[in-house]
C-alpha cells in the first residue's frame, strides 16, 4: 500500500495513519461536521479504530489535507471497484479559514488527478445530503451531476465522469 503523500497544487494529501485517528474523530464528532453526515451519532475511540481497520487498504484512500503545514480536513476516494473503474469521494474541511477558499478545490484536484491518472478510474460517485447546499454547489462546480430520481432522496447521488473532471480541471488548474 502506497503511503507517499500527494503534493500538488500547493496542498499535501497525507495518507491517514493511526496517529491521526483521534484528531479526525474529534473533527468528525463536532456538530459543524457531523450535521452534514449520514451517520451523526457519537463516534467512540473503539469505533474509530474499527473503522480504520476496515478502510486501511487499497480499496480506500483517506488523506489528511495539509495546507500551510497544518491539517485542515479530510478527503477520500473509497469503495474503489477496479472492474467498473469507479470509487466514491468525500471531503470535509475542519479549519474554518479554509472553508470558502481555494483549498478544497486544490485538494480535490490533487486527489482526482491521482484517481483518474494513476488508479485509472472512469467515474467517481459522491453522496450529498440534500440540505447541504454548500456541498451541492461545490460538487456541481466540479462537474458532478445529480442522478435521476434523486430529488426526493435525503442522501443524493452525484456522479462525475473522467471527461467531466478533465473539462473542469482545464478551466481551473491555471488558477493555482
Amino acid at each position: 500500500m502506497n503511503l507517499d503523500p500527494i503534493e500538488k497544487y500547493g496542498v499535501v494529501l497525507r495518507r491517514l495513519q493511526p496517529i491521526d485517528l483521534e484528531v479526525v474523530r474529534h473533527w468528525r464528532n463536532h456538530q459543524k461536521i457531523s450535521q452534514y453526515m449520514i451517520y451523526r451519532e457519537h463516534i467512540t475511540e473503539e469505533m474509530q479504530i474499527a473503522w480504520f481497520d476496515r478502510i486501511n487498504n487499497d480499496r480506500n484512500y483517506y488523506f489528511i489535507i495539509e495546507w500551510e503545514q497544518r491539517g485542515v480536513g479530510l478527503i477520500n476516494i473509497k469503495d474503489i471497484n477496479m472492474t467498473e473503474r469507479s470509487g466514491e469521494s468525500g471531503i470535509f474541511i475542519w479549519d474554518d479559514t479554509c472553508l470558502n477558499s481555494d483549498v478544497p478545490p486544490r485538494a480535490v484536484l490533487a486527489l482526482f488527478d491521482y484517481a483518474y491518472d494513476i488508479l485509472k478510474l472512469e467515474f467517481i460517485r459522491a453522496h450529498v445530503i440534500k440540505t447541504n447546499t454548500r456541498a451541492i454547489r461545490f460538487n456541481k462546480y466540479m462537474g458532478f451531476k445529480l442522478q435521476s430520481e434523486q430529488e426526493m432522496i435525503e442522501n443524493q447521488l452525484y456522479i462525475q465522469t473522467h471527461d467531466n473532471f478533465f473539462e473542469w480541471r482545464a478551466k481551473v488548474v491555471c488558477l493555482f
